[in-house]
């Protein structure tokens, strides 16, 4: 069996123990165990992670940009443009067969197809269209153009992954290649 060589996007703090940051870590440790080499893109912000074959890059720490939180916000539209940049230098240097691209990160795996060929698996744990509505409602009359670009990251993904079956029914319009629903673990004892 042939090592992938993967771009694994997280935007946003890695390692907190908190939803996002636990998924994106367990999926990191079975990439380890499959011994894939899988170079991380991530925030400044979180701890390190040891894995083996998982190589943790964080993006430049910005003094003014700290406490990045869930959720849609200028902090992580700043770090989101870094490792646009970051990502771009490792692909210029090293040779992937994969980018896995967690929520927003989706645009930067859509732009990386666009320039380099490099197919995207689109981590998917909610609709970005319909978040950034829920959250700014003056943004109402963009929902299409919103929903246009969803649409776009879907339909280019190799494999989109949700987190629930009505995620996966939302997306089904977009007419993605595949789907592979993996439901986030329950974290109760």
């Amino acid at each position: 069996m042939t090592e992938l060589n993967i771009l694994f996007l997280i935007p946003h703090p890695f390692y907190q123990e908190r939803g996002s940051p636990i998924a994106d870590k367990m999926v990191l440790r079975v990439l380890s165990e499959r011994q894939e080499n899988v170079d991380v893109i991530t925030y400044p912000e979180g701890v390190d992670i040891n894995y083996k074959n998982i190589n943790l890059h964080r993006v430049l720490r910005l003094p003014f940009v700290t406490g990045v939180r869930p959720g849609f916000s200028w902090k992580k539209i700043v770090y989101d443009f870094l490792i646009l940049i970051k990502a771009t230098q490792l692909i210029l240097k090293k040779k992937y067969h994969l980018v896995h691209a967690v929520e927003e990160t989706v645009f930067i795996a859509l732009f990386l197809k666009a320039i380099f060929n490099v197919p995207y698996v689109y981590d998917m744990d909610s609709s970005l269209a319909q978040q950034i509505i829920e959250k700014y409602s003056c943004l109402l009359p963009c929902k299409s153009i919103l929903q246009w670009f969803e649409r776009i990251a879907v339909k280019n993904a190799e494999v989109v992954i949700p987190v629930c079956p009505a995620l996966a029914d939302d997306i089904a319009r977009y007419r993605p290649k595949k789907v592979m629903v993996l439901p986030d673990v329950s974290l109760l004892t």
